[in-house]
């Protein structure tokens, strides 16, 4: 059975600064003889003691504990996502904790100030609009910051992310080359940086071919509940609709569940995705996406924060990772 420090060094009738030393690597620092240091350990593992994680930090200073902040740990892209970060970290003995804002700044407030309480090495974060003062007080404590997927231009940190208005252009592209001359925009009420730029592209496409933009705002914070009668009634006013492009992928979901359910295939055209899904290739038709690149993105980010983290806070750097159209 597992015993205290205490109880560990009243065993073996040594102090119990002796044994915190050992357990925390500093034996030969504190010049604490090899016999001794090995009689420690081996008592140590035959009892299978396990050091409380915040007595371990206060003693190495280091927690080995990195902060994950993201929108939705339950969705499509975000999941994934902490899972290959996680994935990497462990490797690199560290352990990850992660949290969901759900698009609230104020939920984005307290998990950091949660995160900084909790001593992290480092933090990963997406951040909600108007985080500026928060992503500045993570910086002011001097713990690395990496930021992916969407930014606040105003505050200067790595910044990892695809680039969403190319992006955007190449799906409007794609939807033209298929044959749609009239296609609308399905997206939320974001000012987030990474919709604003879809969004953008889509509008700019309008403008080049002369097509009349059609846009559906959704309500984020209402999606669940408004949704799909908004979308509903919106679709059934837009005469001569002959295709969707859909900012997100739960939005195509959504799409889907209410447009293809219509009577007598009303909605029988083709639909578009900013984000695949693992449904858009066993659908029939299939769904076309823009895929991003979600092990890439993992990879950097870790990469970053790590290099942050071994060699000290550098000066900010842009980091840009190609997606992919899937034609479907």
């Amino acid at each position: 059975m597992a015993k205290s420090i205490k109880e560990i060094a009243q065993e073996l009738n040594v102090s119990k600064s002796t044994v915190s030393l050992v357990i925390n690597h500093k034996a030969e620092r504190a010049r604490i003889s090899k016999e001794l240091e090995s009689r420690v350990l081996a008592y140590v593992e035959k009892v299978g003691y396990k050091p409380n994680a915040l007595a371990k930090s206060l003693a190495t200073g280091r927690s080995n504990t990195i902060g994950l902040i993201v929108e939705n740990i339950g969705d499509s892209f975000f999941g994934p996502f902490a899972l290959y970060v996680e994935e990497l970290f462990r490797k690199k003995n560290y352990h990850v904790l992660y949290s969901s804002t759900l698009g609230d700044s104020q939920n984005a407030r307290d998990i950091i100030d949660s995160m900084l309480e909790k001593k992290v090495e480092g933090i990963i974060l997406a951040p909600t609009v108007d985080l500026e003062e928060y992503q500045r007080k993570i910086l002011e404590h001097k713990v690395p910051l990496v930021v992916f997927d969407r930014n606040s231009p105003t505050v200067e940190t790595h910044y990892i992310h695809i680039d969403n208005e190319v992006s955007g252009k190449n799906a409007c592209d794609y939807l033209k080359s298929i044959g749609c001359i009239n296609f609308g925009l399905v997206t939320i009420d974001s000012d987030q940086p990474q919709m604003l730029a879809r969004k953008r592209a889509y509008l700019e496409f309008c403008d080049t071919y002369g097509m009349e933009p059609r846009i559906l705002q959704l309500p984020y914070q209402h999606l669940k509940q408004k949704g799909s009668r908004m979308l509903k009634d919106w679709a059934a006013k837009q005469i001569g609709l002959d295709g969707l492009f859909f900012t997100t992928n739960y939005l195509c979901i959504l799409g889907l569940k209410v447009l293809r359910s219509a009577p007598e295939n009303s909605y029988n055209f083709p639909m578009f995705s900013f984000d695949d899904h693992e449904l858009f290739d066993i659908l029939n038709p299939k769904i076309s996406c823009i895929q991003q690149p979600l092990e890439a993105l993992a990879k950097t980010c870790v990469k970053v924060l790590l290099k942050e983290i071994e060699q000290g806070i550098s000066t900010p750097k842009e980091y840009i990772i190609s997606t992919k159209l899937m034609r479907r």
